[in-house]
C-alpha cells in the first residue's frame, strides 16, 4: 500500500496534476521583472541591479529589445533614484505584457505617478521603497477584485 501511494504521488507530481490551480502560469519576463520590483521595494540596489541583469537577458531571449535596454539601464544605475527612474520605463512595458494574465496585478502609485506589476494584491511599492511600502492600489489585472488601497492612499 505504501509503495502504491508513493507511485501515485510521483505520477501526479510528474504529470503536473498536483493542486497548483492557484499558481499563476510562469512568464519568464514578468517573473524577472517582479524580482526587480521586489528588490526596489526593499531599497536593495544591489539585488535590483542583479535582477535587472537577469531581466535584460530574459527579455533579449524573448525578443523584447526595448524592455531589455531599459533593464540594462537599471543594472548600471548608481543609485536607487536612478534605478527607479529607469524602472518606470520598464514598468510601462511590463504593464502591457501583464494585461489579461492571471496572477499578475497592475498597481499604481499616485505619488510617483507610475504603475508597476506584482504577483500579490498586497501593495509593495518599488517607487517609494521602505519609506512608504504600502503606498498604492490595484489598478488592474485579470484576477482583480475591488479596488484596494494601502499606505498613503487608504
Amino acid at each position: 500500500m505504501k509503495t502504491l501511494l508513493t507511485i501515485l504521488t510521483l505520477t501526479v507530481g510528474s504529470l503536473g496534476l498536483a493542486n497548483n490551480s492557484h499558481a499563476a502560469p510562469a512568464d519568464p519576463v514578468l517573473d524577472s521583472y517582479v524580482a526587480v520590483a521586489d528588490a526596489l521595494a526593499k531599497d536593495d540596489l544591489a539585488a535590483a541591479k542583479k535582477a535587472a541583469g537577469t531581466l535584460a537577458d530574459t527579455a533579449k531571449a524573448e525578443k523584447q529589445t526595448s524592455l531589455a535596454d531599459h533593464a540594462e539601464m537599471i543594472a548600471s544605475s548608481d543609485s536607487l533614484d536612478a534605478a527607479r527612474g529607469h524602472f518606470k520605463m520598464v514598468s510601462e512595458e511590463a504593464v502591457t505584457l501583464a494585461q489579461g494574465k492571471e496572477g499578475y496585478y497592475v498597481m499604481t502609485c499616485p505619488m510617483a505617478k507610475a504603475d508597476w506589476v506584482q504577483k500579490t494584491t498586497k501593495v509593495s511599492n518599488p517607487y517609494m521603497g521602505q519609506e512608504m511600502p504600502g503606498c498604492g492600489s490595484i489598478k488592474g489585472g485579470a484576477s482583480m477584485g475591488t479596488m484596494k488601497m494601502g499606505g498613503c492612499c487608504g
